[in-house]
């Protein structure tokens, strides 16, 4: 119960709600009384309670003295508390537009995000827009099948390469119409770099940083994307030097690498 209330109070239902639509539907039917008791919801506030629900049309009010209460199907409730979220939703990206459209534009080059939802979203929104190519370089063992399923997809109508460092003929039938190449022996491409290679990636000299994976998109931008204590943060860079760089040692990857065919069972 304490997760389905959790779940109601992020659609929107305070605590007290949550409860007492949880105890009407456990009832079947009750009077404000009876849901006090089922749910812990103090007396003195069920009543509010009821009738707020009732206005969101969780609950139907029977025409009797005392009134009963009746939980609507969970399903009808659900999509109402949704369509309500989803309205409010519209509202909110709608609005923080027009003061993102009126805020004033800086030409930061290098942008840092941390977090997995953001970071798989970025890069969602890079190879969304990309024009020409896309080119990944996969220096970890567990960045290919994570974002196999989105490149197979964005494959389709983009032009994609995918070179991985740790069998590569394992993801080809993952990769929907990408390029699957083997990675070289990567002191080739970077021999500046100090660093060693293994299943969790390029690890740096200073074992300050360990690389997974390395994203350039159009020539334009690169994402870079680390670990470092246990989570992740993506470096992305466009339009600089740096950015020339971070280009160049993909391009050369790529160059290097040998494409391959998918593994046979």
């Amino acid at each position: 119960m304490v997760d389905i209330v959790k779940h109601l109070v992020r659609l929107g239902l305070s605590e007290y709600e949550a409860k007492a639509y949880i105890a009407t539907v456990a009832l079947g039917e009750g009077t404000v009384n009876e849901i006090s008791k089922e749910s812990g919801v103090p007396r003195s506030r069920a009543y509010d309670i009821m009738e707020r629900l009732a206005s969101k049309g969780l609950v139907e009010m029977g025409n009797t003295t005392p009134i009963c209460y009746r939980a609507n199907d969970p399903l009808t409730a659900s999509d109402r508390l949704m369509d309500e979220v989803r309205r409010a939703n519209e509202e909110i990206v709608k609005g923080l537009r027009e003061i993102g459209q009126r805020a004033e534009k800086r030409n930061n080059p290098v942008w840092t995000l941390t977090g997995d939802w953001a970071i798989e979203h970025k890069i969602e929104e890079l190879l969304d827009s990309a024009v020409e190519e896309v080119s990944f370089v996969f220096l970890s063992r567990s960045g290919p099948p994570r974002y196999a399923g989105l490149i197979a997809r964005r494959s389709a109508e983009k032009d994609v390469t995918v070179v991985i460092a740790h069998r590569p003929e394992d993801y080809v039938s993952l990769m929907g119409s990408a390029r699957v190449m083997r990675l070289r022996p990567i002191s080739s491409a970077l021999s500046e770099v100090e660093g060693t290679l293994c299943e969790r990636g390029f690890v740096t000299g200073d074992g300050r940083y360990c690389i997974e994976m390395v994203m350039v998109v159009d020539q334009d931008t690169t994402l870079l994307l680390t670990n470092e204590v246990r989570s992740h943060r993506a470096i992305i860079i466009q339009g600089t030097v740096l950015n020339l760089f971070g280009h160049d040692a993909v391009r050369k990857l790529v160059e290097g690498a040998q494409e391959v065919t998918a593994s046979r069972a």
